[in-house]
């Protein structure tokens, strides 16, 4: 199981990544240029991946015990990403999926560079 720990290496190891404290449920939340790309729910057994919502229903669908699509409950229902029960899903899938996510939000310009820098 992918712990708190492991997702804040991972997450951090991104360029530009930053780690702020969920306004409030007082989570980690990581942000890429002022923009959520991962968020840990408030028991730190689940956490959101800001993913395209064609990629979250996706994953859902395959998947369906262990992620799910969420959107706010709020009137605007906007889509948020992908809600993954770390328990039940691969390390290394929680990182792909931090990866994914932050591609998801970084500016393309970042992502490119950073694809660029890996060679």
């Amino acid at each position: 199981m992918a712990t708190t720990d492991d997702i804040r290496r991972w997450a951090m190891a991104l360029p530009e990544a930053e780690e702020t404290s969920h306004g409030r449920f007082h989570t980690p939340v990581f942000k890429v240029r002022g923009r959520t790309f991962l968020g840990l729910g408030k028991d730190e057994t689940t956490a959101v991946f800001c993913v395209s919502e064609q990629q979250a229903n996706q994953a859902a669908a395959a998947d369906p015990g262990s992620c799910q699509a969420v959107r706010r409950k709020d009137a605007r229902r906007s889509f948020l990403g992908l809600q993954v029960d770390l328990a039940s899903v691969p390390p290394e899938r929680i990182q792909w999926l931090a990866g994914q996510a932050w591609r998801q939000q970084a500016p393309k310009s970042l992502v490119t560079e950073h694809d660029l820098s890996r060679g």
